[in-house]
């Protein structure tokens, strides 16, 4: 099923070789950093995907994790249907064209997985829409897995984040101007705890998991 085309779509124009941009400038990081944690995953889970691209992380799911469904979420349809391509067209997979709206209040999940993708939004966003409506479909002890850029380091990390921002605001019209602490937010702002981090290329990228862990009753 495909939702209304949404305003967030600016990935339309560069989804055919979005792929292989990112490789050219992090070779397989980008790859390594949104598979790590995969096998925290349970057999038969139900997954929501936001901002998954072109399919490459929707195929290792449904090989490596065997979900019982992905709802799968990305603003670009161009980029939905290169996705629904690669996994040709897997009847588990939910293909939803949109934003965070495109979740439903009956939508809920074991895992949420946003592999970059919040970087793209601003700090008051993600706090007041994106997250909560994303949170609001993870049930109890469900995992959240996150890969993102992280804040730089050195100067050539933040020449190269920089110059990231200024292509894909000029290219995509993307929301945000400067990184957002995510990991921060994910770990303050919504109930969830904190499970591990791993750094990636110099430290500029980390992946993550969190979990939804109800408090503990008297």
């Amino acid at each position: 099923m495909t939702s209304p085309t949404p305003p967030d779509n600016g990935f339309d124009g560069i989804a055919p070789f979005y792929d292989a941009l990112s490789r050219l400038v992090f070779g397989n990081t980008l790859r390594k950093a949104q598979a790590h944690w995969l096998d925290r995953i349970p057999p038969g889970a139900d997954i929501l995907v936001l901002g998954g691209g072109s399919g490459w992380l929707l195929s290792r799911l449904l090989a490596v994790c065997k979900p019982r469904q992905v709802i799968y979420i990305d603003a670009s349809a161009v980029m939905i249907e290169l996705a629904r391509q690669k996994v040709n067209n897997d009847r588990r997979v939910d293909f939803r064209a949109g934003t965070e709206l495109a979740i439903q209040p009956t939508d809920r999940v074991d895992v949420v997985i946003t592999p970059f993708v919040l970087d793209l939004f601003t700090e008051e966003r993600l706090k007041t829409v994106v997250l909560p409506r994303l949170f609001s479909s993870l049930r109890n002890n469900g995992l959240w897995l996150c890969c993102d850029f992280l804040e730089p380091r050195v100067w050539w990390q933040r020449i190269l984040l920089w110059c990231e921002y200024h292509f894909f605001r000029t290219i995509s019209h993307i929301e945000a101007d400067r990184l957002p602490n995510w990991p921060q937010l994910l770990s303050t702002h919504l109930p969830l705890t904190f499970c591990q981090m791993k750094p990636f290329f110099g430290g500029m990228i980390g992946s993550g998991y969190w979990q939804n862990r109800p408090p503990a009753s008297d």
